[in-house]
């Protein structure tokens, strides 16, 4: 893979073969990058409500139980 960019201290970023692209159009590019992660990166569904209810009772039954390890920390319970 060719290199596209190389960091210099003194410049920053400085770009092979750089193409001077208009500000509207630049902010169309960014636009798009930016959607396409959205999509891509969305968040995942909430569970459904019988799971989430079977993990509540785990966590209950789990803060009830004594630790198998003595020296550990406290399990988050605020971790959800």
């Amino acid at each position: 893979m060719p290199m596209l960019a190389l960091f210099l201290p003194e410049r920053g970023f400085v770009m092979r073969d750089r193409i001077d692209i208009d500000p509207k159009h630049s902010r169309a590019i960014v636009q798009e990058i930016g959607e396409r992660l959205h999509a891509f990166l969305k968040e995942e569904p909430e569970p459904p409500e019988s799971l989430r209810t079977q993990i509540d009772r785990l966590r209950e039954l789990e803060e009830q139980s004594p630790s198998i390890i003595p020296a550990a920390e406290p399990w988050d319970k605020h971790r959800r």
